[in-house]
């Protein structure tokens, strides 16, 4: 390919590979370039600027289609008057994400997340993420009846759990895909996605021994039966 033809996307695409394969900190600005064909070592600093901006570039150019699918979704769903459970909300938060594990380049990205969660120029709490996309603020706030019965620290310890389990477990899911030979059986993509919205339906559902004010408390056997029920209908 001639020179005149790499430009910002091939030096995104070089990018990912050497970032996954590397560690997002331990790639040179001058790697990137050799990589994606371009002789001119500057090629990087000239379209992105620095490193940690081709990382956010990285990430933000799947992440606008993933909040693209999302919000479509949902726009169907309240169009068409479906009733958006807990179960259906986290599908459609999900779905999108698990759905990038068939390709390599989409596992290349999930990885790339993974790698992001708690990093401390990117996402020092995974709550971030829920303020990064507007779908995913949509599927938060449907979420919040699914938390009612807990008290409001807890529910929002619960909210960032959520969300680094949901990169965390694709993450770990992806590298394993990738891994030769396989060290354990692998669930398919589609039970994979199942299971984890039913860990995560769980999570959000589970009762609190944490009284008001953060402290350990005894289990209210009714609050505890409350949150099953709910299981059960969702």
């Amino acid at each position: 390919m001639a020179e005149h033809g790499l430009g910002r996307s091939a030096l995104l695409d070089a990018a990912a590979v050497l970032m996954d394969e590397q560690g997002i900190d331990s790639v040179s600005l001058n790697e990137i370039s050799r990589a994606s064909g371009h002789r001119n070592r500057s090629a990087v600093s000239y379209h992105f600027g620095s490193r940690d901006a081709v990382v956010r570039e990285l990430v933000g150019r799947t992440m606008t289609v993933l909040d693209a699918e999302r919000n479509a979704l949902l726009d169907h769903l309240e169009t068409t008057g479906a009733s958006l459970t807990g179960r259906t909300v986290l599908e459609v938060l999900v779905g999108p994400f698990t759905r990038q594990l068939r390709t390599e380049a989409g596992r290349r990205y999930v990885r790339l997340c993974g790698q992001l969660i708690n990093h401390p120029r990117f996402i020092a709490d995974p709550r971030e993420i829920i303020s990064a996309n507007s779908s995913v603020r949509r599927s938060a706030r449907y979420l919040t009846s699914t938390l009612q019965h807990l008290p409001p620290e807890i529910a929002a310890e619960r909210a960032s759990q959520i969300a680094g389990f949901i990169v965390r477990a694709c993450a770990d899911q992806a590298r394993l895909l990738d891994t030769d030979p396989l060290p354990r059986p692998v669930l398919g993509i589609e039970a994979f996605t199942a299971n984890l919205v039913d860990v995560l339906l769980g999570i959000l559902q589970a009762p609190s021994t944490v009284r008001a004010g953060g402290r350990p408390g005894v289990t209210d056997p009714a609050a505890t039966a409350r949150p099953a029920a709910a299981a059960d209908s969702s």
